[in-house]
């Protein structure tokens, strides 16, 4: 192994390096020492330096100068020598000593030579290496001062360039604020800015399309809240549709219920000058089936064919279209049509708020439909259409103070149909009503028109259902008062044809009462009642007529309210009395049955006759239970009769038509022969002829049923009513009635005659008796002997009496004469 060794010159200062090594072979063996000249090392000092004051030095292990100029003492590395060791991994480091920078790096001997490393040093002065450094750092000042000032003027110019294009935004924004869509952004940079300025006036537009969008929604929905029928929501749309969708004229046709017959259309059209109109569009089959198969949106151009429903639009020139149907919740209740010039911008914005409106007025226009429903239910009857009692007194309020304001008369009609009860009662309750719709449009059609609210000469008509059978008509603002009159005439004239119901024809006349304010009254309530209660008085006179009320039918109509509110009590006050009217046999002059007629002993007019109050009776339904107690009493006098000894005589009573559509007639007549003990052959029922036809099928089996008990049933004023020998083949009857309006004639009306010998002639061959009533002459009874008349009764043979009078006229062997069948006392 070679080992270097370095050793300082006494006289140069330098140090000389000598390689030692041991040499041990066989030919030579010793210590080896060679001295290394420092030129072979190092070489020509000038070579490979860096500038021409780099200094180069060599150190040893022990830090001593080997070779290089400069004082060791100025080249001091610090650390120690296994500080030292690690320069073997060093790359480079520099030491700035006093005014020299220096860089070492080791020298490796160690692994060749076996000796410690040495450190190659390169020196020089600060200010020489420095000197770049300040340099460049006074240039780099000033550079950076300058590219400083270049910076801030770009700076300042682009951010001017990009200030006023964002001034000019904000200053549309605040315009957009103030709801100012139309005044553009100005951006003129040709950069990007350029572009948002663009897409900015776009935005623009498109919301300025939006809010008038939105504001015509606005107005809609305040119309709507704010309107009550479809009309008026129609006028708020097409008023605003312009604002939503670019047209240049709009439609709306609103569709009735059945799709079937006209429509009812609105055009506007926006030209100047142009005003909206109503007008009818007819509907064709086909064009309803289209309308009910329109798409969502709808587009028709040049050379389409033109449906009905546009006929209106396109007789203003155009020919392109747009058809938007307006249906919610599956139901169409119109179509909203836009009518453009070909060629015209729009975009699909305009389109979408189109059809977001047309939906919004779907919903409207459901809702408007929906309140014309209640409003029909409330106001209007369900049954013909006409107003009802609530919506007549709101007209017949409003014409009252027009007519009070204006000093014109009001007429109030009040109509009854006579006799509707029969129809009702005979065909059944859905022709009874297929009978009211047919009157409610002879109405209409008398006050000449197909609505309830109509015009006569100078005037406005309303006619209205108050209930049942019964109708008014209001004729306000009349100019002369014989106009009510001639309506009044207009619809008796109406009322002169039959009414088809199904395979029936039947004749129905009205009474009607007329009231006029202000002599008949100045209010609602008072017209009403007097147009009432003359309405009873045309009735009272026989149907079929027309009364104007007065005074003196006041007074009759409060003491019939009299005898009605009396009336309620005379049962339960025992105020009823049975009268008895004899029954003769027309050939032996015997009594063979006696009428039991009801009177009232009123405790303030006294004995009342049936006809003051058996209509009374019959209209409120008191008419059963009175019906009842005669029943009761007439077989308790009769059982009573034959308990003290008197000949036995059949009862007959009268029944009413009410006691037979109860369904009761049979319990009530069973119950009362059970109580009294009466055999039913001595009692007899009479029936008048409208009774019967009207109650055929309850009649029947209820006749039947009373037969079978051994009653007698008579038919009473036979001849007066339908006279049709058919029914009495049905009806289990035995007796026939004939009325008195033929007796009384007898003498001097040969037709009269000629009919009594006929229905005594034809109830003779159907095996019944026949009664004459009315016989107050001998010449009554001469003629009815003569055609072999059954029995007879009238004031000729007695008047009615009470019971304990009829009592003595049976006690008495012969209380007729058999030569002139006269009362031997008249004295009753």
């Amino acid at each position: 192994r070679t080992l270097v060794v370095t050793r300082p010159a006494s006289s140069s200062g330098d140090t000389r390096v000598f390689l030692l090594r041991r040499m041990d072979r066989l030919d030579a063996r010793g210590l080896f020492v060679g001295e290394v000249s420092p030129d072979y090392l190092w070489g020509t000092r000038e070579d490979g330096l860096p500038t021409a004051a780099t200094r180069l030095a060599v150190l040893d292990d022990s830090g001593r100068v080997l070779f290089g100029a400069g004082a060791p003492n100025t080249l001091t590395l610090s650390g120690d020598d296994s500080a030292n060791d690690s320069l073997d991994e060093a790359v480079s480091s520099t030491v700035v000593q006093r005014d020299a920078i220096a860089s070492y790096w080791p020298i490796g001997l160690s692994e060749v030579f076996g000796s410690l490393n040495w450190t190659l040093v390169l020196s020089e002065d600060k200010v020489a290496v420095m000197a770049p450094m300040t340099d460049f750092a006074a240039t780099f000042a000033v550079v950076v001062a300058a590219c400083t000032l270049v910076v801030l003027l770009l700076s300042a110019s682009q951010i001017r360039h990009s200030v006023l294009p964002l001034e000019e935004l904000q200053a549309g924004t605040r315009r957009i604020a103030m709801r100012d869509f139309e005044t553009r952004v100005a951006v003129t940079s040709r950069d990007e800015f350029a572009e948002l300025g663009e897409s900015f006036n776009a935005m623009a537009t498109r919301l300025g399309k939006q809010f008038n969008a939105l504001s015509a929604a606005a107005d809609i929905d305040r119309a709507v809240l704010g309107a009550t029928d479809a009309a008026t929501i129609v006028h708020a749309v097409l008023a605003r549709i312009r604002d939503v969708y670019p047209c240049a004229a709009a439609g709306i046709v609103l569709l009735p219920a059945d799709r079937a017959s006209s429509a009812t259309g609105w055009v506007q059209s926006y030209a100047a000058g142009a005003d909206g109109s109503a007008r009818r569009v007819d509907l064709t089959p086909s064009d309803a089936r289209q309308v009910g198969q329109l798409p969502e949106v709808l587009e028709l151009g040049p050379g389409d064919s033109i449906p009905a429903y546009l006929r209106p639009l396109a007789d203003l020139g155009l020919d392109t279209f747009v058809v938007l149907p307006l249906a919610a919740q599956q139901q169409l209740s119109g179509i909203l049509a836009l009518g453009t010039v070909p060629g015209a911008p729009r975009s699909g914005d305009d389109l979408l708020q189109a059809r977001r409106l047309a939906d919004q007025v779907a919903v409207a226009l459901s809702n408007a439909r929906m309140l014309d429903q209640v409003r029909t239910l409330a106001y209007y009857d369900s049954l013909t259409g006409l107003r009802n009692r609530a919506s007549y007194k709101e007209r017949l309020g409003h014409a009252l103070a027009v007519g009070q304001r204006d000093r014109r008369r009001v007429a109030v009609f009040f109509i009854d149909l006579d006799g509707f009860g029969r129809i009702n009662d005979s065909l059944g309750h859905e022709l009874g009503d297929e009978l009211l719709r047919q009157v409610a449009g002879r109405l209409r059609a008398s006050c000449q028109s197909g609505d309830d609210s109509i015009r006569v000469p100078g005037a406005r008509v309303d006619v209205a259902r108050m209930g049942g059978d019964e109708f008014t008509v209001l004729l306000p603002a009349m100019t002369a008062a014989d106009e009510a009159v001639a309506l009044a005439r207009r619809i008796l004239t109406m009322f002169a044809r039959p009414f088809s119901l199904g395979a029936h024809e039947v004749f129905v006349t009205p009474s009607i009462g007329i009231a006029v304010s202000p002599d008949d009254g100045d209010d609602t309530e008072t017209l009403l009642t007097h147009a009432d209660t003359a309405m009873y008085e045309a009735k009272n006179q026989g149907g079929n007529g027309y009364q104007l009320y007065s005074r003196s039918m006041n007074t009759t109509a409060l003491q019939r309210l009299t005898l009605e509110n009396d009336l309620r009590r005379a049962l339960e006050r025992d105020e009823m009395v049975l009268h008895y009217q004899p029954i003769v046999d027309a050939h032996s002059g015997g009594i063979v049955g006696a009428e039991a007629l009801v009177r009232w002993n009123h405790p303030a007019l006294g004995l009342l006759m049936p006809a003051e109050f058996i209509a009374i009776a019959e209209e409120n339904g008191l008419i059963v239970p009175m019906g009842d107690w005669v029943l009761r009493t007439a077989c308790a006098q009769n059982r009573a009769w034959q308990r003290a000894g008197l000949p036995p005589i059949r009862v007959v009573v009268n029944l009413s038509s009410r006691q037979l559509r109860q369904g009761t007639l049979t319990d009530t007549v069973r119950a009362a022969l059970d109580a009294s003990g009466l055999e039913p052959r001595w009692l007899g029922l009479e029936l008048t002829e409208s009774m019967l036809m009207e109650r055929q099928h309850e009649g029947v089996a209820a006749l039947q049923a009373l037969r079978a008990m051994g009653l007698r049933l008579s038919i009473d004023d036979f001849g007066t009513g339908y006279s049709s020998l058919s029914y009495l083949k049905h009806f289990p009857v035995d007796t026939l009635k004939i009325d008195r309006c033929f007796v009384r004639d007898l003498a001097s009306v040969p037709d009269d005659a000629a009919i009594t010998a006929a229905i005594i002639a034809m109830a003779h061959a159907l095996d019944l008796k026949v009664v004459a009533e009315g016989v107050e002459t001998e010449g009554h009874l001469t003629f009815l002997r003569s055609q072999g008349c059954d029995e007879v009764q009238g004031h000729l043979l007695g008047r009615p009496v009470p019971a304990d009078r009829f009592a003595e006229w049976l006690a008495r062997p012969k209380p007729f004469r058999r030569n002139r069948l006269v009362p031997a006392e008249r004295s009753a």
